[in-house]
């Protein structure tokens, strides 16, 4: 746990309240926890097993706490090998009572009673190649069978070739006194709760982190969301190696996992501020740039134990980071922006859990109870949570702005289709209406020969309307299919032109500073780029705007002029629009499609406009043959060279024709379709367009029950 000290160097003096040297007394009682035995200590370099002894005069020994780091002993580093001895007494209560010890420690140890060796922990030997450190948790069983004055003594050794980071705050060993029916609960828990609090801030970091790279992914321009994502995986790299550290019996493997987790600590706070400044649109200045190597710089101070006067290496850094986060926050409050409440918002989180935490320290300073205790743990999750309220209070924000943007386009999506369902049922509506009037008009044909001029007259005029209709629901079909084709190169112009005004911005930020300092290289390489992203910008733009032609020419009444087409694009156009066209009415829609286009066709005249109708009205007519049926559907458009002729063919495998609807499926009005769903007019407009308007021929083979194909033939010479 005291590896998290890193973050709160501004209340190591506050620890250090219960680091004090206090006047031995016999233990009275041992809380549920235990009791830990840092003070006391005396040391000494060098291998004597006299040492061990009750009766030796250590007075001219040197007194030291042994929990701090390996770091801290220089001597004993150099020496390989020393002896630790510690004075322990309890009171008439704690007499023949079973209690044990419970060690933690980096290196090998023998502990002694008055002399008598207790237990092994590892090998100690000067030499590297008999040693064996370990990271031991364990529990010794011990029993005081007077209340006479007893010494602890440890032979101790940690050689030169075992591997730790200077900064490292691995206690060189730790031992605490418990009631032999608590210790097992002690350790079970101190393991459990460990491993949770490192999980815990695992999973929360990682969730985070992938939220944000799906934000990234899917709007790249809010880079906020990236620095984010990477602060999150950085914490969440930094807790899991900590996981993983605390797993490790072999000291240097734990050393490089612990070297690691806090060099990702250090980069995911740094990546804090990052985000920040994104977050309120902070241009990144010379106090970001300062603060940013003085982070940098106190991590480097950190894993090399480099302690500069007033300790300026490591609170500093920190503290300018909170004072710059009410900077911006408050330039940000200035612009009216509405974000800027929720980095304030954090950092009166960051308040409230600094005074707890604060409160809590000094409850376990004056107690000095020991890093393990509920109370401490409980002040340095306050610390972690204080550290982090900033971070996770901006992904809160960002995840509630997506929210709100979802919501909003589900509404507007919900509008469009109550509005879609409404047009249609006036177009139905009106398609009733136009075939009651067919009817009145049959009878009144029927009825009175002798107005048949004007009924005749009449019919036509409603045959006329009936024509526009089947022209427009044809529209209306294209429309759909081309509102999914438009949707992509519009993409690209609003991606391309929100990254063409980042470059702008940059490259007048550049063009403004003094002539010696600008970059004339960069602003070359800004201006290729947004050269570049203009010249996409045209071609989707172009892309677009063809699509758009295309529309408005289909909409247009047919100029009757021929002109070369390539019936390949057409055809292939025409089949993608119709499927997006029928997919966009309804969505459980599913078939699939292919085209098989011969690439030696070559260009034909035809009238653009009409004989698009005709493939349209074709390629619709399939899909709707396969709709239905049980196993997948498929259409298939192909063409064909033939000697002096253009072979066209739209195939479906549905439902087929009989053969008595076969010979009326061109007769205008005809139509198998539920009333509502068709004008009878499409194969009949499609005949004439091909037959009277392109002297060719269309031709329907079809078997009920397995499909059909029709087939169009126009003459290319």
């Amino acid at each position: 746990m005291k590896h998290f000290y890193l973050f709160f160097i501004l209340l190591l003096s506050i620890e250090a309240i219960g680091q004090k040297q206090k006047k031995f007394t016999p233990l009275d009682s041992i809380p549920i926890y235990g009791f830990t035995l840092s003070n006391h200590w005396k040391w000494h370099v060098g291998d004597n097993p006299i040492w061990s002894q009750l009766n030796f005069d250590d007075s001219k020994w040197e007194k030291l706490p042994v929990s701090e780091s390996i770091e801290e002993f220089p001597e004993l580093r150099n020496a390989e090998i020393a002896w630790f001895r510690r004075p322990i007494q309890v009171k008439q209560k704690l007499v023949n009572q079973p209690l044990s010890i419970s060690v933690k420690q980096m290196g090998a140890s023998e502990i002694y009673l008055d002399g008598k060796l207790l237990h092994k922990l590892g090998v100690v030997s000067k030499s590297p190649d008999k040693e064996k450190t370990d990271v031991y948790t364990t529990s010794l069983p011990i029993i005081f069978s007077d209340t006479n004055k007893h010494v602890l003594a440890v032979r101790y050794s940690f050689t030169k070739d075992n591997f730790y980071y200077p900064g490292t705050n691995s206690e060189t060993f730790h031992l605490r006194i418990h009631n032999a029916k608590d210790v097992g609960e002690f350790l079970e828990s101190q393991t459990t709760r460990t491993a949770g609090f490192y999980y815990f801030f695992t999973g929360i970091f990682l969730i985070f982190a992938i939220l944000h790279f799906s934000f990234y992914a899917s709007n790249r321009a809010r880079k906020v969301s990236l620095s984010l994502g990477l602060t999150m995986f950085l914490l969440t790299l930094a807790f899991f190696l900590r996981s993983l550290e605390s797993y490790q019996e072999e000291i240097s493997s734990k050393e490089v996992f612990g070297l690691f987790s806090v060099i990702t600590t250090y980069l995911g706070i740094f990546f804090i501020n990052v985000s920040l400044y994104q977050y309120l649109n902070q241009k990144f200045g010379i106090i970001f740039y300062i603060l940013g190597f003085m982070v940098i710089g106190g991590m480097f101070c950190y894993i090399f134990n480099w302690n500069l006067p007033w300790a300026i290496e490591s609170w500093p850094p920190f503290l300018l980071l909170f004072v710059d986060f009410i900077r911006v926050s408050i330039i940000a409050d200035r612009r009216k922006d509405s974000n800027a409440k929720v980095p304030i918002y954090s950092l009166i989180v960051v308040a409230v859990c600094a005074a707890i935490a604060i409160i809590f320290l000094m409850i376990e300073g004056s107690t000095g109870t020991g890093t393990d205790s509920l109370i401490l743990n409980l002040g340095i999750f306050l610390i972690i949570i204080m550290f982090f309220s900033i971070p996770i209070g901006l992904s809160l924000s960002l995840v509630r702005e997506y929210t709100r943007t979802h919501q909003a386009l589900s509404n507007k999506l919900i509008e469009i289709e109550k509005l879609s369902a409404k047009n249609l049922a006036h177009e139905q509506e009106k398609q009733q209406i136009l075939a009651a009037q067919n009817e009145v008009l049959e009878k009144q044909v029927a009825e009175r020969t002798a107005e048949l001029a004007k009924s005749l007259e009449e019919l036509k005029a409603t045959q006329t309307q009936l024509i526009q209709s089947e022209k427009l629901a044809s529209l209306g079909e294209l429309t759909a299919g081309i509102a999914h084709e438009i949707q992509n190169p519009l993409n690209f112009v609003n991606n391309f032109s929100e990254l063409s005004k980042e470059l702008i911005e940059e490259l007048e930020e550049e063009r403004s500073k003094e002539k010696a300092e600008r970059d004339e290289g960069l602003e070359e390489e800004l201006l290729g780029d947004i050269a570049q992203n203009l010249e996409k910008i045209n071609h989707h733009g172009k892309r677009a705007s063809s699509i758009v032609k295309g529309m408005l020419e289909h909409s247009r009444a047919s100029s009757g002029k021929k002109e070369p087409t390539d019936v390949n694009a057409l055809a292939d156009e025409y089949l993608r629009l119709a499927y997006h066209g029928i997919r966009a009415k309804d969505k459980s829609f599913n078939a699939d499609f292919k085209a098989n286009l011969d690439e030696s066709l070559p260009k034909i005249p035809l009238i653009t406009q009409d004989f698009g109708r005709v493939l349209l009205n074709l390629i619709n007519n399939a899909f709707y043959a396969v709709k239905d049926m049980q196993g997948k559907g498929q259409v298939m458009v192909s063409t064909k060279k033939l000697s002096d002729q253009v072979e066209i063919k739209v195939s479906d495998n549905g439902t087929g024709i009989p053969d008595h609807v076969k010979a009326k499926i061109f007769q205008p009005f005809f139509t198998t379709k539920p009333t509502g769903q068709g004008t009878g007019l499409g194969l009949s407009l499609a005949y004439d367009i091909v037959t009277k308007g392109h002297g060719g021929t269309l031709d329907v083979e079809t078997k009920e029950g397995e499909g059909t194909t029709f087939i169009i033939k126009l003459p290319y010479l």
